[in-house]
């Protein structure tokens, strides 16, 4: 007898890490270490690594800080969250504003949103 097997589980990306990956990118595309940025900031390297990881969730005063280190508005990152948001929603990810317990689906749905930067650059 063939065992029945479960569907795979929907995609998932929280917001804060969708928000968080585009922070990544930008640092990243201007050659700034995290470290660094996270000292000019006020945070250590892990606390700030939790934020572009999307384990700790931005405050304003932090969105607004790490933008202008970018030398970026809040607004537009903002911008490209919702947008990015509305692609992987048209990808079947679902998009939530906490950390949900299915490992699985968050594994799949940060893989989709990494092809999805990266095919930006």
């Amino acid at each position: 007898m063939k065992a029945k097997s479960s569907p795979p589980p929907k995609p998932i990306v929280t917001y804060p890490a969708l928000v968080g990956k585009i922070l990544a990118q930008q640092r990243e595309a201007r050659g700034i270490k995290q470290g660094d940025l996270a000292t000019a900031l006020g945070l250590s390297q892990s606390s700030y690594s939790r934020l572009e990881s999307g384990d700790s969730v931005l405050n304003l005063s932090q969105l607004r800080n790490v933008a202008a280190r970018l030398g970026l508005q809040p607004t537009l990152i903002l911008k490209w969250a919702d947008q990015y948001e509305a692609q992987l929603r048209q990808q079947g990810v679902e998009i939530v504003s906490e950390k949900q317990d299915n490992s699985a689906a968050i594994v799949i749905g940060l893989g989709l949103l990494a092809a999805l930067l990266m095919g930006s650059r």
